[in-house]
């Protein structure tokens, strides 16, 4: 696991901001420091040498959000595969 970064605040949207120094890619999955599933990453912001992240909380992590702040996030280490589109076969 890598560490994405601490949580900052929790935006109006009900989203978490976290200052991190890595650009991580949309979509991948954010998880707590005991392994679970916490959201997916939404939108990186903010300057290049220190982003912010907004991380779409999944709905049963969505309670107490305010109790989380100063909590870090990871990213799996894993490098994930791309799956294309199939090509077609010509004749």
């Amino acid at each position: 696991m890598k560490q994405l970064g601490k949580i900052s605040h929790i935006s109006n949207r009900n989203r978490v901001i976290l200052k991190s120094d890595q650009t991580p890619g949309f979509g991948l999955s954010v998880f707590t420091k005991d392994n679970k599933k916490f959201g997916t990453i939404y939108d990186v912001f903010g300057p290049t040498k220190c982003q912010y992240i907004s991380v779409k909380v999944f709905a049963k992590n969505s309670r107490n959000l305010e109790n989380r702040v100063g909590e870090t996030l990871y990213i799996s280490s894993k490098k994930i595969e791309k799956r294309g589109r199939r090509k077609r076969r010509t004749k």
